[in-house]
């Protein structure tokens, strides 16, 4: 039985892990911490330990994989004082602003039994671009496109503070786009990062840029890319290949893969088993979970533990840096 605690219990993990952990059966939660008690009296009507000062699990017995889900701006302090209650780290994103802190909390357990909650990679629309992507269905990947615009994008709460949030939309919410490239490309190198970044009370709420990646079998692709909270965009990652593009968005549950021909003729890829799923929060979050835990277990690293996103600390270290 593997024994999890949890330190914040803002929406994400309310709403997406709580659920999926407590419906595993190889699977106990044995205390959650949060400065809100608004969840305090649910929490312990199924028999979890409930702190809401983090010193109090300091006392409390260790467990094997803590779930961290606190603003960015808080997790380095919480991290310094249970890096010696766990095994292992399960980090909600964004992860890290630079490499530094990236190999520092990595370092600090295998590498195995680390990961970070990128989990739009069990998707089966990214899963099937990848696939397509590795066996060339339709030819070299030649360029890739990243749209993500979304004028409700809420700068409220921690989101608000760049202390506790640590960037804006980039940070936020596009570095899930970016690692999607990166992971469905097979990325192992990125080149000439450019970008042109909009700011307000330090958040960044605009950015337009580009880099050329290098994947796996050394072909160069380039990439571009645009954020905002100012306007809306199709919110999609557009992947371009010699004679048709694929359209993937992230955004929605359920979506399908778009293919255009160089006559604009549009069709959907619906009929594919990976296609498929998972195909919606809870699916991809369970699905995620499974191979985390699977790869805590055997020691073993996978596409899901933290080396593999090393790559998207680094994007985001430039686009921070610069």
């Amino acid at each position: 039985m593997i024994k999890i605690g949890i330190v914040g219990l803002g929406n994400v993990a309310w709403n997406v892990h709580l659920p999926i952990l407590l419906s595993r059966e190889d699977v106990v939660i044995s205390w959650i911490c949060d400065k809100n008690l608004e969840k305090k009296s649910i929490v312990e009507k199924k028999k979890i330990k409930f702190f809401s000062n983090i010193n109090e699990i300091l006392k409390f017995e260790n467990v094997d994989i803590i779930l961290l889900t606190v603003p960015y701006g808080e997790r380095s302090e919480i991290f310094d004082k249970l890096k010696n209650k766990c095994s292992g780290i399960f980090f909600e994103k964004p992860y890290a602003l630079n490499l530094i802190e990236h190999n520092y909390f990595a370092d600090c357990f295998n590498s195995a039994c680390m990961t970070v909650g990128y989990t739009r990679r069990k998707m089966g629309i990214v899963q099937t671009i990848k696939r397509i992507i590795e066996e060339k269905i339709f030819g070299e990947l030649i360029s890739v496109n990243i749209f993500f615009g979304d004028i409700h994008y809420k700068f409220d709460s921690f989101r608000s503070d760049i202390k506790k949030s640590g960037g804006g939309i980039f940070f936020e919410a596009g570095t899930h786009w970016i690692d999607c490239v990166l992971f469905t490309s097979g990325a192992k190198q990125i080149l000439n990062f450019e970008s042109e970044k909009k700011f307000k009370s330090g958040l960044d709420i605009e950015s337009n840029g580009r880099f050329e990646l290098i994947n796996k079998t050394d072909k160069k692709i380039k990439c571009n890319f645009e954020m905002s909270v100012l306007k809306n965009t199709t919110n999609k990652i557009q992947y371009n290949f010699n004679n048709c593009s694929v359209d993937l968005f992230l955004f929605k549950d359920d979506s399908n893969l778009k293919i255009k021909n160089k006559g604009n003729f549009e069709f959907l890829i619906k009929d594919n088993d990976i296609l498929n799923f998972p195909n919606n929060s809870y699916s991809v979050a369970y699905s995620f979970w499974n191979e985390f835990i699977s790869s805590f277990i055997n020691k073993k690293e996978s596409e899901f533990t933290i080396n593999s996103f090393f790559l998207t600390t680094k994007v985001t270290e430039m686009f921070y840096g610069k």
